[in-house]
């Protein structure tokens, strides 16, 4: 059930955690291999735990709907609220992604600037 909830190994969200492992380990010792591995399964398991946060209630509300334990009203704030929480999970990432990695936070921060100066001249 786990591996259904988990971004796909080609993802971009993967490429971007293979990457940030690959830049924090050093050639030279097996222990920053092992942190930095901890680090990959620790950053993997909170976007799983996003995902799975932000599907469940409307899963499981349709679930409830499908066989007859509640009567689902698709214009009720509940519904809409776990509609926003299901467009949520497809923004939550890059915000994990910042939060655990600093190399992540500085290169987002280098490619915005680089936008906004961009924009700025063009204008």
């Amino acid at each position: 059930m786990f591996q259904e909830k988990c971004p796909h190994p080609d993802s971009v969200a993967s490429k971007v955690v293979h990457l940030l492992i690959l830049s924090q380990v050093s050639a030279s010792g097996s222990s920053s291999m092992n942190a930095a591995s901890r680090n990959a399964s620790v950053t993997s398991l909170m976007v799983c735990c996003g995902y799975i946060a932000c599907w469940s209630p409307n899963v499981i509300s349709f679930f409830l709907n499908l066989i007859g334990v509640v009567k689902m009203d698709l214009s009720g704030w509940f519904y809409h609220i776990t509609v926003v929480l299901v467009q949520l999970s497809s923004c939550i990432n890059p915000f994990i992604y910042a939060a655990k990695y600093r190399d992540f936070k500085t290169g987002v921060r280098k490619m915005l600037k680089k936008n906004a100066s961009s924009v700025a001249a063009v204008g």
